[in-house]
This record gives structure tokens, sequence and C-alpha cells, in this order.
């Protein structure tokens, strides 16, 4: 369901705990939804856990509800081709939206992050995106990934492809070969069961490493990172996961891969919006100190399956949901994050 991503984001629509998003913030993040034209399903807003108050706007357009045809076809009502990575965005939803490219067959959906400054002024209308499509054809949607299933060996080339093609739309021109071989070895070495999820281009954030996003069993995952040649404490990962996630059997996570894997891991956490889980993670990071109670408490607060949308009527609602990221790097302390998630929809029922 497309619609435009200022009612969204409008205070009465949004409802984002203050503890999480000042008004301050919430203005940055209105201002910025104003600006984007509706083409996408659905948004989430990126909160830090810790004492930073910086957020950032995530929007994702959906393949089925024809989100990359509408951005194509709304590009002139903001200009967007005067920005190089605008352009670039544009590009790639042409080349997914037609029928005879990879693309519309192994891009179910595109998310695309706006990093919003911490305070003061945006420094222009909509900032450059950071986008991040999904590889895995079987995701339909919204911020759970789907469960880890099959062997996913046969078809490695296929989204061998796709991931290339996606890149060197994204990018411009074609992902660095040394980049590229990083890849294919973080591919090939996925456990039975493990599936590439998401790819993204670092080039916004200066760097020419590409962010991928793999899911596979929590037993699976030291092996893993120990094929790819992952460069941090194996150990402490695995204590991390048995400590923070003791009763999940699945996780995904995020790797920056360069030439070389670097040390950076991002662990993606998603339960139902009402398991009991939530409770003990976010505990947990308090514990750690990766977490305010405050902000932990505006986070278990948050979730709701279905609520109405103010100055809208039945049918429309909305759903929230929420995700966590554990940001790891050696030698560092532990970083968490939440994503909040909006996603408007018809009800069958009132």
């Amino acid at each position: 369901m497309i619609v435009p991503l200022h009612a969204l984001m409008a205070p009465d629509a949004a409802l984002l705990p203050p503890a999480l998003v000042s008004p301050a913030a919430c203005a940055r993040l209105a201002a910025v939804a104003g600006g984007l034209p509706a083409a996408a399903s659905s948004v989430a807003v990126e909160c830090r856990l810790g004492a930073s108050e910086r957020v950032d706007l995530l929007v994702c357009l959906i393949a089925a509800e024809g989100g990359h045809r509408e951005l194509v076809r709304r590009r002139a009502e903001l200009d967007l081709l005067a920005t190089p990575a605008w352009a670039r965005v544009v590009e790639f939803c042409a080349e997914w939206a037609d029928a005879g490219s990879p693309l519309h067959r192994g891009v179910p959906l595109l998310w695309l992050e706006l990093d919003l400054p911490d305070a003061g002024a945006l420094p222009g209308p909509v900032p450059a995106p950071y986008p991040f499509p999904c590889v895995e054809p079987g995701l339909v949607g919204g911020l759970v990934p789907a469960s880890p299933g099959a062997a996913a060996g046969a078809a490695i080339p296929e989204r061998a492809s796709v991931i290339r093609r996606a890149l060197a739309l994204l990018l411009g021109g074609p992902v660095p070969p040394a980049v590229e071989g990083a890849l294919l070895l973080c591919l090939a070495q996925l456990p039975p069961g493990g599936r590439a999820m998401h790819v993204a281009p670092l080039a916004a954030r200066g760097s020419a490493a590409v962010r991928l996003v793999v899911a596979m069993a929590k037993a699976d995952v030291p092996a893993y990172l120990a094929r790819v040649g992952w460069p941090g404490a194996i150990a402490e990962i695995d204590a991390l996961l048995e400590s923070v996630v003791p009763f999940t059997s699945h996780v995904s996570f995020h790797l920056d891969v360069d030439a070389e894997v670097q040390p950076m891991l991002g662990l993606e956490i998603s339960y139902p919006v009402v398991d009991v889980r939530w409770a003990t993670v976010l505990d947990r990071l308090v514990a750690l100190g990766a977490c305010s109670p405050e902000k932990r408490d505006a986070v278990l607060g948050w979730p709701a399956e279905a609520r109405s949308w103010p100055g809208r009527g039945w049918p429309a609602r909305l759903r929230q949901g929420v995700m966590l990221k554990l940001v790891y790097r050696p030698g560092v302390p532990l970083e968490a994050k939440a994503y909040l998630g909006i996603t408007p929809y018809v009800a069958l029922f009132g």
C-alpha cells in the first residue's frame, strides 16, 4: 500500500516515543518525508539506544506494490536526478521494474536509508540515499526476515549475478574485482540453509566496501565467520549470541566486505511484537551498558500489531514493528539500535 510518506511521519500517525525520538528529531524526519515522492510502502526510524539522540529514516519500496515504477514515474517531482546518488537509484528502479531483468525476479524490495544530522538544519531537502536491496526472492516485505530454509548452493550463481548487477547500477560502475571476489567467497561459504538477504554499497558513506546481510542457524555462525576470514574475536560473538539471544535458533547479521571481510558485525534481532523475549534482550543490553533503562521501556511500549490511523477511517490501518541491531567492533563498546517500523495496510475487518 503506497502512501505519501509525510502522512506516515505526521506526529499523530507516527506516535514516536519521545524517549527515542526528540521533538527536534521528529521535525527533521517529517521534513525529509515531505520531500520524497509517494513510492514507499513502509518506513522505519532508526534510533540509538545509548546516549546518542541521532535518528535516521528508512523507506521501503516493494516490487509487488509497484514502488519501483512509482519512483521512476515521480522522479521529476523533486528533480531527484540532479543528485548522482538518487539518479543511480532511479536507474536501478527502472531496470528493476523491467520484467526481462534479473533484478525483477531476484529483488523483492529495496530499502533506502537517509542519514540525518545529529542536530540543526538539514543540509538539503532530501539527503543522499544509502540503498539496501534485498536479494532473497522469498522475502515479501517488512522488517522481519523469513527463516532460512533449504540449502541454497544451487542458487548461488544466479544470486551472484543479481548481486553483481544491483551493485553495478547503484555504484555507477562494476564492483572492484577484489571486493567481488570476497563477496563470492562469502556466498560460497554459506552453510546449508544459509542465505544472502541484502547487499548495500557503502559508497554513500565514503567506503569501497559492500555490506552483506546473511541469515543462518545460530550454531553455524562461528564456523562461517572462520571460513570467510572474519578478523574479529569469534569467541566474543559466540558469547554474545548465547548471552543476548539465548532462545533463538536462527540469526541474521551484517558484514562489511572489502578486499577482505572487515571486523564490524551487526547482529539483527527480530521477534513477533508480543514475544516475551524482547524484555530478556533489552534487559541484557541495559546490563551491558548498550541501552538506557528509559529507552528500553520505550521500545517495549512501542510494538503494536495493528492500530487505527488518525484522520483515516477503516479500512486503513497501521502496523507497528520493531527490530534491534547490535553493532560489534573489536575493542569498542557494543552499540545497540532500534528500528521502529510503520506499515499501512487495508484491514478486511474493523
